[in-house]
């Protein structure tokens, strides 16, 4: 619209003319157009923001579950519930339900994008070499898109459903995401750079859904294809809106919200022992938005990783894969190589972070523990990490601040998202 104003303007100059400004909404797309290969475009950024929004719902609550954050007051929009507050993720909640929408919506227009790509195939030989090479260079973000919507579901919430089914084995999210970052690493064709990149995002994504279905073989060859600078992200952007602002962020701007403080987290009481960069705080005098149940109002600490509403969150990174690589060597009792590990992540940080020692096995896990806690710190992954080393009765001590008890505040941990109020209601299988 601003275009034609400009246009009619410059012609109006010139002489008498007659523009007519007016822009017709042309209603709802028929879907037989998204059989159109030249949809796919939208489709795909569509994809990629439902996997947004999905790690927005997610990362955030699961974050104050996890105790990565603190409750520091609201309890409604942008807030932590006193349920959450507690620890309580359960299915009576109707609070829950977005997280369940909101990370299925993302896998579920992520597949059908992939769907309609498939079908419709490559542009024909007559396309242009750029028609060809941009095909290709969407078709394999699809695919990465999907097979990131499938890991988040995996490592977050407690059961699988698909397009409604039954309950299937939780394990069924981790080997969709491994045949989806598969099928993501066999594209060719498109822009060298491009699809270097995404390939490389495919094979750190393959890496840690591999870790989840006990494929640690498999994870450690697929970790060693990723440089550890490598880093993947999911964009936000600051534009007044939910589904693509960056919540945990809008949540302690302070204009309007303190919704979340570091305050009483093994993170602050970390990060002022060492100033390890990955775990910036910024300090105010400031209390949170309101009274919580257990402390009253408590000092706002907020977070600093995502300290604007357009910063990234984090997917994938050459750092995980180290520590992917660090689990597996304890995973065989090699202690020396797991710390090896270790610290190649922490002097990969760039300010000379100390090395970290164990004289044990025990020890060790506790360290490959917090490490995961720091260097995956706020990204939607520590409720996974926690459940599948308590399914595995894995070594090494969690920090009380992050465990059920009175430290924490936590009167329960539930590591998982339970089936959504609005999948039970609708669908006959469940």
């Amino acid at each position: 619209m601003r275009n034609i104003t400009r246009l009619c303007s410059a012609l109006l100059l010139g002489g008498a003319v007659s523009c007519d400004t007016k822009v017709s909404n042309p209603g709802p797309v028929q879907d037989v157009f998204l059989n159109d290969r030249s949809a796919a475009l939208a489709m795909v950024n569509g994809a990629g923001r439902a996997l947004a929004q999905g790690i927005n719902w997610i990362g955030y609550t699961g974050a104050a579950v996890s105790r990565e954050i603190h409750p520091a007051g609201s309890t409604g929009s942008f807030g932590i519930t006193q349920r959450w507050q507690y620890g309580d993720l359960t299915t009576d909640d109707s609070d829950v339900n977005p997280h369940w929408e909101q990370s299925q919506r993302a896998r579920w227009l992520a597949e059908e994008t992939l769907r309609r790509m498939e079908a419709a195939g490559p542009p024909p030989s007559t396309a242009t070499a750029a028609e060809r090479t941009t095909y290709q260079n969407q078709l394999q973000l699809a695919y990465v898109y999907a097979g990131f919507a499938n890991r988040v579901l995996g490592e977050n919430m407690c059961d699988c459903v698909i397009d409604g089914s039954g309950i299937l084995p939780q394990s069924t999210y981790f080997t969709r995401a491994e045949s989806l970052f598969t099928k993501a690493i066999a594209v060719t064709g498109g822009t060298a750079a491009t699809i270097t990149t995404q390939a490389t995002a495919a094979y750190a994504g393959r890496a840690a859904a591999r870790v989840f279905l006990n494929k640690w073989t498999e994870a450690v060859s697929d970790a060693g294809q990723v440089p550890i600078a490598f880093v993947y992200n999911m964009p936000y952007f600051n534009i007044g809106d939910d589904a693509q602002r960056n919540r945990i962020a809008y949540a302690v701007a302070n204009t309007p919200y303190r919704a979340h403080t570091q305050w009483n987290t093994w993170h602050y009481t970390y990060r002022t022992a060492t100033n390890d960069p990955r775990v910036p705080i910024t300090i105010t005098t400031l209390k949170g938005d309101a009274a919580i149940d257990c402390c009253g109002r408590v000092d706002f600490l907020p977070q600093a990783k995502h300290p604007l509403s357009q910063s990234p969150i984090r997917l994938a990174s050459g750092r995980e894969m180290r520590l992917i690589e660090a689990e597996a060597k304890l995973r065989n009792n090699d202690l020396t190589g797991g710390l090896a590990s270790i610290n190649q992540v922490r002097t990969a940080t760039g300010v000379g972070m100390a090395a970290v020692t164990a004289t044990n096995i025990n020890d060790a896990w506790t360290l490959l523990k917090r490490e995961r806690g720091i260097e995956l710190w706020l990204e939607g992954r520590r409720l996974g990490d926690l459940r599948r080393w308590k399914a595995a009765n894995t070594p090494g001590a969690l920090d009380p601040l992050e465990s059920i008890g009175a430290a924490a505040h936590l009167t329960k941990q539930d590591l998982c998202f339970p089936i959504g109020r609005s999948e039970r209601e609708t669908n006959p299988n469940l």
